[in-house]
């Protein structure tokens, strides 16, 4: 019997707000104007256009393509982008749309484009080269226009569209997960303000003191923070009346400690709520939360979907671990599949193909293909294929696996695939090769690039080395959680309870295994909803002269007298080595400053968390 898991996963990636840009239409300073502010020589009082840059992953999202666009891309050093909103089509907001095209010719994909149907025609008419379908000579800018009129997921996270009045002028703010940005607004409805209550970040528009018909004053942005009562405000589009040092003074002064002025370059870090960006968890794909339908055979997916005449967004890999990058893919093909109407499914082999093709090479597996059904559940994936890879399977041609499996079964219409894809016979195609066919069979084809983790490429084979060498913290980071062992609890020797501390004695259903060692961990029971903290050791218990490598988990909350039937056991930090002790008492010992130091680490994270919240 398989109990559905629900695992508490690592802290959820924080998203970092940076802001590009806190200026006027006219920056600061303005041409010609040597007032006091413009001549500051506090950098404070140096602003750019009104710009937002959102990252999370190593993935970002841009909040309007000012004229400056490109100094702010160069200097805030975004090497990759993945999808950009604009609030409006004044020209202060978009003229640095061209801006784009070195994003579409590094990632080789069309980028997703969000704002309102207004901004969207002054778009087409101040970049009509760009949409008029004619051959061209040299690149333009290849984006996807996606009206926003109603919630939409980017970096995992919610976004909600938040409609606002600039004088008569419709535009839009943007709210994402529990922060906010609100620029260019005079007033807004009250049905936005419904949308903005809960916040811990408001970055909203504050011109000057004086009066404008299109902005808000700085007594107006007050009484609407008042109003809100985020966490913390911050004011933008600042015209040069206000000087950076001595209005924060001022709003400090006038005891709203929690507001000040917005600068470029300011960054912001926020925390994401579990409920705000769904992160995939290592569950059984038999849970009934579940709904995915799971195939061995092309045909069987296609009598399925036959009636629906909808096809299928396809994401195909071998996505051992489900880690960041995969999760980039997978999200795109379910986001598409929403727009287009079509299933979204995951095609993905068992065994690996390299244990077929290379058995000698192949690299042991993070996650069991229960594990990775999943995470394809969890990330909205309706319909796997699991598809047997064989000998047979490995000579189809790259354009015999398009023509066979793709287009004649299932009926797709968009693939969606990584950077280093590769298939067909002797892996001769590749994601290249891949647009190609899908330009001459009438499918999309999505190449998504390599997601980036504090300056490193995301990569199974990395994962695979950092747990295998102990370092489960690093492979949690690029995994997105905890690495997880799962399986049955079986009989252990007794010494433990006789002689030390209880274990738990885990059968992982997991090719690789952490290095030997003692680890901070958290233990799930079957049954239970919320794990509980442990200390977990992967080794050969030498003190007991033991030869068998074995998990042995010591919960450290009381547990139910009876043993539970499976557990999950999460990695979160590498304590020591496994080491031989001169008996049970020296052992003992130092279990107990193990569970100590275990005790410290849950202490230390419950504090950061409370910290990141209430800053």
């Amino acid at each position: 019997m398989h109990t559905s898991f629900s695992n508490l996963s690592m802290p959820q990636a924080p998203l970092e707000i940076t802001v590009l840009g806190s200026g006027t239409s006219m920056g600061v300073p303005s041409l010609g104007c040597h007032c006091r502010v413009c001549s500051s020589p506090d950098p404070h009082d140096n602003r750019l256009r009104p710009s937002l840059l959102l990252s999370r992953s190593g993935q970002n999202v841009v909040i309007d393509t000012t004229p400056d666009f490109r100094q702010q891309g160069l200097r805030a050093c975004v090497d990759r982008l993945d999808a950009v909103l604009l609030t409006h089509g004044h020209a202060d907001h978009i003229m640095g749309f061209d801006d784009i095209r070195p994003y579409n010719l590094r990632q080789q994909t069309a980028l997703p484009v969000y704002s309102n149907a207004e901004t969207f025609k002054i778009i087409r008419r101040a970049f009509a080269y760009v949409f008029d379908g004619r051959p061209k000579l040299s690149s333009v800018p290849s984006v996807t226009l996606r009206e926003a009129k109603e919630p939409f997921e980017l970096l995992g996270i919610t976004f909600t569209p938040i409609p606002l009045l600039h004088g008569d002028m419709e535009v839009l703010g943007f709210r994402f997960g529990r922060a906010a940005y609100l620029t260019d607004f005079s007033s807004l409805p009250d049905s936005s303000l419904a949308l903005l209550h809960d916040l811990d970040e408001l970055i909203l528009d504050a011109l000057r003191d004086i009066p404008h018909p299109m902005h808000q004053t700085v007594d107006q942005a007050l009484a609407l923070v008042k109003k809100l009562n985020p966490r913390r405000a911050w004011f933008t589009h600042i015209a040069h009346d206000l000087s950076h040092a001595e209005t924060n003074e001022r709003l400090s002064q006038l005891g709203y400690s929690n507001v000040q002025l917005a600068y470029d370059g300011l960054k912001i870090e926020v925390q994401v709520d579990e409920s705000a960006a769904p992160s995939p968890v290592l569950r059984s794909a038999a849970s009934p939360w579940a709904p995915l339908e799971i195939f061995s055979t092309p045909l069987a997916w296609s009598i399925r979907y036959a009636a629906s005449k909808g096809g299928s967004t396809l994401a195909i890999g071998n996505f051992d671990g489900i880690h960041l990058g995969h999760q980039a893919i997978l999200r795109a093909s379910v986001a598409r599949a929403h727009e287009i109407q079509a299933v979204p499914t995951a095609l993905t082999f068992d065994p690996l193909p390299q244990k077929v093709l290379r058995p000698e090479s192949a690299p042991l597996r993070v996650t069991t293909t229960e594990q990775r059904l999943g995470c394809f559940a969890e990330l909205g994936i309706e319909a796997a294929l699991v598809l047997p890879f064989t000998h047979d399977l490995a000579k189809l041609t790259p354009a015999e696996f398009v023509d066979q499996i793709l287009v004649r079964d299932l009926k797709v219409r968009a693939v969606f695939v990584g950077e280093n894809f590769r298939f067909g016979h002797k892996q001769a195609g590749n994601a290249r090769m891949l647009l190609l066919l899908g330009a001459e069979r009438g499918f999309e084809v999505v190449i998504i690039p390599h997601v980036v983790c504090k300056n490193e490429v995301v990569s199974s084979t990395i994962i695979r080395r950092e747990i295998a060498s102990g370092d489960v913290s690093h492979a949690g980071r690029l995994l997105g959680r905890p690495f997880v062992l799962s399986g049955k609890v079986v009989p252990g020797t007794g010494r433990g309870r006789r002689f030390t501390f209880p274990t738990l004695n885990l059968a992982p259903e997991q090719e690789l295994l952490p290095a030997r060692g003692v680890y901070v961990t958290r233990t799930l029971l079957e049954g239970e909803s919320r794990s509980r903290p442990s200390v977990t050791n992967v080794g050969v218990r030498p003190t007991f002269h033991g030869s068998t490598l074995s998990v042995e988990t010591h919960v450290l909350d009381p547990i139910p007298e009876i043993s539970p039937g499976r557990i999950e056991v999460h990695f979160w930090k590498r304590l020591r080595e496994e080491k031989k002790f001169s008996g049970p008492e020296e052992l003992r010992a130092q279990i107990a400053r193990d569970i100590a130091n275990a005790d410290k680490f849950f202490t230390r994270l419950r504090r950061m968390r409370s910290l990141r919240v209430s800053v």
